[in-house]
């Protein structure tokens, strides 16, 4: 019987055609979607990329909260991806995003994707991710600050249920949000303590949602104006707050009608002040002359150099330590010779300028941030943009005073966006830093438009930066050596990334919204700009 059978097979192969080629497969379904990636963006928004090799019309698009096992269960969150008129049966990377505020923060989704063309659809592809912490609050504003109480504001309508308020780390108030100030976005949280600082915590639940710190306001002086401030100046207890009108302009441009010559050079500042406005003061045409160890704090001011002497926004004019120049959410512009000079053997504890915009700094006979016979310990640029400035000098220069004064430099520029900053072809440099020991760290920046021949630095005693996470468009020398440059450049961003286009929505219009996707993933340059 076995031979019998072999036989019959053999036979049956024996009288069987030579098999005709295959030219086409046809399938009853579409190929499922490959290599799903999801990022997030912005702590609640979300990037998914993903393959398809089939002709899909549309691909469906379902996330699912509270999911990390992937059971896709419950009411999902549901999109249609449509083609973008690629039908071609190749391998098409597809992205889509969807952006923050659709999802909660602190949450592990699962998202799942199918392909559907007209007749038939593929399988599932799935993966899960989690999205960050919120920050669903708005800045703070000054006005929205007394001694004992701080309004807050979110978006309108967003799911939310308590406000915890934090004193050192511990929970002095819970403040149960009522159905009006949920629908609002509005809470005004009383009972504390004057010039105190306080950290807010928003809550769906359990799920935090958003975090602030505020400081409440402490005693001050209001002052209306620029008589008024000059007189205040001179009578202020060391540490005082002087207050500005909100929108006021305290022009320093006529001297007769302050009844002060001097008034149209300079404010002298001989003790620890600070000087805050309710969002948007201007002092115009005046630089400040800082003696005998003063600390300085502006927040919410504009100066404007318009008008005035010249001379650097701040000087330093005294020999010895002095505390802090703290310049925070505030707008520097039109300054002649550059934003601070020290060039006497002073050394300023810290220097931070927070949340700034800075521009048409001309740096005509000064560079832009001055240090020749002094010194810093810290100085840090953070979250600030400056254009139009240093068009010929070096952005930050600071002179070997190391034999006069004693001082351990760190400078820090980070979260900052740079356009048309040393743009004006010179031997100059970003960074003519010689101060002995100095560090520095370079980070989370674009800098767009800079071609000073110098690149950063040509100097060996400028500390190798610590470079990450920055990105540059139409720069010179300094991501590589420029063909056929002759000068000496030190070191370059190698880790740095070219931009090729234009990053930002409108720069000639002073609009620096970034447009570039890379760069928004990766939040670099000044936040208010993402």
């Amino acid at each position: 019987m076995v031979l019998a059978i072999g036989l019959s097979f053999v036979g049956m192969t024996a009288c069987s055609d030579p098999d005709e080629p295959i030219t086409s497969v046809e399938f009853n379904r579409l190929f499922s979607p490959t290599e799903l990636e999801a990022k997030i963006q912005n702590t609640t928004g979300v990037k998914l990329t993903w393959f398809s090799i089939s002709a899909a019309e549309k691909v469906l698009v379902e996330i699912y909260a509270d999911d990390p096992e992937m059971q896709f269960s419950g009411t999902p969150l549901t999109f249609t991806v449509n083609s973008k008129g690629e039908a071609v049966p190749s391998r098409t990377e597809w992205t889509w995003i969807l952006p923050a505020g659709t999802l909660e923060g602190e949450t592990t989704y699962s998202v799942r994707v199918k392909a559907v063309g007209k007749n038939m659809e593929s399988k599932w592809a799935g993966t899960t991710f989690e999205t960050g912490t919120e920050q669903i609050f708005y800045e703070v504003p000054t006005a929205d600050i007394s001694k004992t109480s701080v309004t807050l504001r979110w978006p309108a309508g967003t799911n939310v249920t308590r406000i915890d308020v934090q004193k050192s780390g511990e929970v002095i108030q819970t403040h149960q949000l009522s159905a009006s100030e949920i629908a609002e976005g509005v809470a005004t949280i009383t009972d504390l303590k004057v010039e105190s600082t306080y950290t807010f915590y928003i809550y769906n639940g359990d799920k935090q949602r958003g975090k602030i710190q505020v400081q409440t306001l402490p005693n001050y002086t209001p002052v209306a104006s620029a008589a008024e401030l000059l007189s205040a100046i001179d009578a202020a207890e060391p540490g005082e707050v002087l207050m500005l009108t909100e929108n006021a302009v305290y022009d320093f441009t006529d001297a007769a009608a302050l009844g002060k010559e001097e008034a149209v050079k300079s404010l002298k500042i001989e003790k620890d002040l600070v000087l805050n406005t309710n969002n948007g003061a201007t002092i115009k045409g005046i630089y400040f002359q800082i003696f005998g160890g003063a600390s300085l704090e502006f927040a919410n001011i504009t100066l404007d150099g318009e008008g005035g002497s010249g001379d650097q926004a701040f000087n330093y004019k005294d020999e010895g330590n002095y505390g802090r120049l703290y310049v925070h959410d505030a707008e520097i512009k039109n300054y002649t010779k550059g934003f601070f000079y020290i060039n006497v053997a002073a050394v300023i504890d810290d220097i931070t300028i927070d949340k700034c915009l800075i521009h048409d700094i001309v740096c005509s006979g000064g560079d832009m941030f001055d240090s020749r016979s002094g010194g810093y310990n810290t100085f840090n640029l953070t979250n600030s943009t400056i254009y139009n400035s240093a068009a010929s000098r070096d952005f930050i220069r600071m002179d070997d005073a190391s034999s006069k004064v004693t001082a351990s430099p760190v400078i820090t520029v980070d979260h900052c966006t740079l356009y048309d900053v040393g743009n004006g072809g010179a031997n100059y440099r970003l960074l003519y830093v010689r101060f002995a020991g100095n560090v520095i760290n370079w980070t989370n920046n674009v800098v767009a438009n800079t071609n000073n021949k110098r690149g950063f630095s040509n100097q060996t005693s400028t500390a190798i930066p610590t470079f990450k996470n920055n990105f540059y468009f139409n720069t010179l020398n300094l991501l590589s050596l420029a063909s056929g440059n002759e000068e000496k450049v030190q070191f370059f961003d190698e880790d740095g990334t070219d931009v090729a286009t234009n990053p930002f929505k409108d720069a000639a219009n002073a609009n620096f919204t970034i447009i570039d996707e890379k760069i928004k993933d990766k939040e670099a340059g000044d936040p208010r700009w993402y």
